[in-house]
């Protein structure tokens, strides 16, 4: 009888020592699970620090780079440049490195639609511009004006809507709702907010568009100007110069880019305007907004950031507040 509890009591401890073997295992392996996950986000926030650093030297170099192939105030741009919108792959450790300059003068401001306490014929410029612009995409008329309008109420501060235009009223009428800004737009994907506005047409449109934080509408780059963006001197010209002959003025253009801006308008493309029609005033063969565009892969990490930059005559530059972007 005690050989046999006793027995029983062995057993008992047995399984009681092997239920604790299983149990500490278990647990070392939840251990080694954590340690695993936790020195995984530690490689992760290591990876993200480093490709912040990346970005931020890129942005840097970028300016350096605008300043040196700029030079003095009154050398002209060649289309041979960093603005030229090519994307530069530059390999990194353990990732890689996607960045491109482009030109921002080479764009409508839709901020231009509307001037604070101005005498009304900046706006109405701006709006016969981007009109041009958008009947050159094949934009319909009633899109056209609709899109016009709720731009300028966006940044007005009025409460009244113009014919065609959008106010308080209609955005706090959405299931979702919100107030008109009031105010300059911000970013250029604010437009996507404007009733009027489908993918459809903001993509078509947003291409030759910017947001910069001024009612001025910048002069286009004719020497940095590449050929996709032709229509832009369509726009600025209001029409009086088709797609295909500002594209032709392009391709004519010198390797080193126009001399001057008399060569620019002794091309054919612009015999259709006399010299009072020359918009003098919007073209130039210097620039002064740029927007440097900067991806980085580092192992998990992935960062991007757009700045936007003004380069002042020195060659000082200002940078407004960038738009960052991160994907795990």
């Amino acid at each position: 009888m005690n050989a046999r509890h006793e027995e029983t009591e062995r057993g008992a401890a047995l399984i009681t020592a092997l239920m604790v073997v299983a149990f500490m295992a278990a647990v070392s392996v939840s251990l080694v699970e954590m340690m695993r996950g936790h020195l995984q986000r530690t490689g992760v926030i290591e990876d993200r620090l480093q490709a912040a650093a990346y970005l931020d030297g890129a942005v840097s170099y970028g300016e350096v780079l605008i300043a040196r192939f700029a030079g003095d105030a009154d050398q002209r741009f060649t289309p041979a440049g960093p603005w030229d919108g090519e994307i530069r792959i530059f390999p990194l450790d353990n990732g890689e490195m996607a960045a491109r300059v482009r030109d921002r003068n080479n764009c409508l401001n839709i901020n231009a639609l509307h001037t604070q306490g101005g005498d009304g014929e900046a706006d109405r410029l701006a709006a016969a511009r981007m009109r041009a612009l958008l009947a050159a995409l094949g934009v319909p008329p009633g899109d056209a004006e609709s899109l016009i309008a709720q731009a300028a109420d966006w940044i007005d501060v009025d409460r009244t809507p113009r014919p065609g235009g959008a106010e308080d009223d209609t955005y706090l009428a959405r299931s979702e709702p919100f107030r008109a800004a009031n105010q300059p737009f911000a970013e250029l994907s604010e437009l996507r907010l404007l009733p009027v506005m489908n993918r459809a047409l903001y993509m078509r449109a947003a291409p030759y568009l910017c947001a910069l934080p001024t009612s001025v509408q910048p002069a286009l780059n004719v020497n940095t100007l590449r050929r996709e963006e032709a229509v832009l001197i369509t726009a600025i010209t209001e029409g009086a110069v088709s797609v295909q002959a500002a594209g032709q003025a392009l391709f004519r253009r010198p390797t080193t880019g126009f001399e001057s801006l008399e060569a620019l308008w002794a091309d054919p493309a612009f015999a259709p305007l006399s010299a009072e029609e020359r918009p003098a005033s919007a073209v130039a063969l210097r620039s002064e907004w740029f927007e440097l565009q900067v991806e980085v892969r580092l192992g998990e990490a992935r960062l991007s950031r757009i700045q936007t930059v003004r380069m002042d005559r020195a060659g000082r530059f200002s940078r407004l507040t960038p738009v960052q972007g991160a994907v795990l």
